[in-house]
């Protein structure tokens, strides 16, 4: 696409106003998500994105009913569009209304020559989109968060028995220098986008970057494939003006000059106002990034230092129950507060369950749950009858049991002690 003062070609005209629809549109998902980001990064709570999108789950089932069958049903599956059926149809609602969208425009447009001053803004509007949306990624890798180090029971799941999406996250997180490094690369390429001078190196940097990011996802089966795929979409979009000069200067050793005709405000109040949002933006979002990523990190470390993991030593229900692998009542570990509040119980076939655990350390008591029916919560008292050592009594499928656990120390595990070495002999 060019920038100059000649005609547009029929085609490329029918083809920006498409793109501009559907990347205007699905960039939405984009600012959301940043919101949604930098405001758990502030106010470091949770909140449920589900609710935004759920007012369109009456659309998104007439449309899916009638034309896209993909078996989207709002009843069972979550109102967010993740790799999941909801977003199914929210990317192919946002194709279907940019190509209608784009006939109409055609037909009503007919005459212009070209939009370079409309797309001149639009490619503003898409780098600073895609700058801002890596930017937060690129934090939470920098300041090492997204993955973090395994917990003291991802130490103990055996390989095999882990999904692909906890094998790339804990390959991630056990390395966090890694992790520091591609946070470093993700932000340099987005700050590269962010200024006229850098936006083609900016560009392909990025491209290389979201290639790994979408193929990570892809085949580790991480649930935000389609949303990696749009980014790299968006960088392709950005790059493709230059497509030709970059072929001739790669590929042809060819000397060659990437000009772009600029277009601004001519009121002195709207240049102001523009480039005090393209400095203050961005700016306020990484401070705010970087200070709740590292409240985040803090927290972090807090609650992994306060894990622990314990081996059962003697498992009372009336009689003691040897350690047998088919009993289906007795416990073989049990691991404390990990993620901060939860506990889990390893049954003898090593298969764990996972309950929030509330402590009340004036009864003594844990409580575990993992439903709303407070009917159905396990009551434990618990005593330390010595330094490593731990008894709980309470009921356990209806029987009324006693167990008592020593401290498994995680210092055995090597994974925790070995050293980035650069002479290994």
């Amino acid at each position: 696409m060019t920038t100059n003062g000649k005609s547009w070609k029929s085609w490329q005209k029918i083809s920006f106003r498409f793109f501009f629809l559907f990347l205007i549109l699905s960039s939405v998902l984009c600012w959301d998500l940043t919101v949604y980001f930098t405001v758990v990064a502030v106010t470091q709570k949770e909140r449920d994105l589900t609710s935004e999108y759920k007012p369109l789950a009456g659309t998104f089932h007439w449309l899916d009913t009638h034309i896209f069958h993909t078996g989207y049903d709002p009843k069972k599956h979550a109102s967010f569009p993740q790799d999941n059926h909801f977003g199914e149809v929210f990317y192919l609602t946002l194709f279907l209304i940019a190509v209608l969208a784009t006939v109409g425009w055609t037909v009503l447009d007919k005459r212009r020559p070209n939009y370079n001053r409309l797309f001149y803004w639009f490619n503003v509007y898409m780098r600073y989109t895609l700058a801002i949306t890596i930017l937060g990624y690129g934090l939470i890798k920098l300041i090492p968060v997204q993955m973090s180090y395994p917990h003291i029971v991802d130490m103990t799941i055996p390989y095999g028995e882990q999904g692909l999406f906890n094998v790339l996250w804990n390959f991630m997180g056990v390395s966090p220098g890694y992790m520091i490094l591609t946070g470093a690369s993700e932000i340099l390429a987005a700050l590269l986008l962010l200024f006229r001078r850098t936006v083609v190196l900016g560009c392909i940097f990025m491209i290389f970057i979201l290639v790994n990011v979408t193929a990570m996802n892809w085949f580790y089966n991480v649930p935000v494939k389609m949303f990696s795929a749009q980014l790299l979409f968006y960088a392709l979009f950005l790059v493709a003006p230059f497509a030709k000069q970059l072929f001739q200067f790669f590929f042809k050793g060819a000397t060659t000059v990437i000009t772009v005709k600029e277009y601004t405000f001519q009121t002195k109040w709207k240049r102001y106002l523009l480039t005090t949002l393209m400095i203050v933006v961005p700016l306020a979002i990484i401070v705010l990034l970087t200070i709740g990523d590292s409240k985040r990190y803090i927290h972090q470390a807090a609650d992994a230092r306060k894990e622990k993991i314990y081996d059962v030593t003697a498992f009372v229900a009336k009689d003691t129950l040897p350690p047998l692998t088919t009993d289906t009542l007795r416990w073989s570990r049990l691991a404390l507060f990990v993620y901060g509040n939860y506990a889990v119980i390893y049954n003898m076939k090593n298969k764990l369950d996972w309950y929030q655990c509330d402590v009340d350390s004036i009864k003594k008591t844990f409580t575990l749950h993992d439903n709303p029916d407070k009917k159905k919560w396990k009551l434990f008292h618990y005593i330390y009858p010595s330094k490593n050592q731990l008894q709980l009594t309470g009921k356990w499928k209806g029987k009324d049991i006693s167990v008592l656990l020593k401290s498994s120390s995680t210092d055995s595990i090597p994974l925790n002690h070995e050293k980035i070495k650069l002479i290994t002999d």
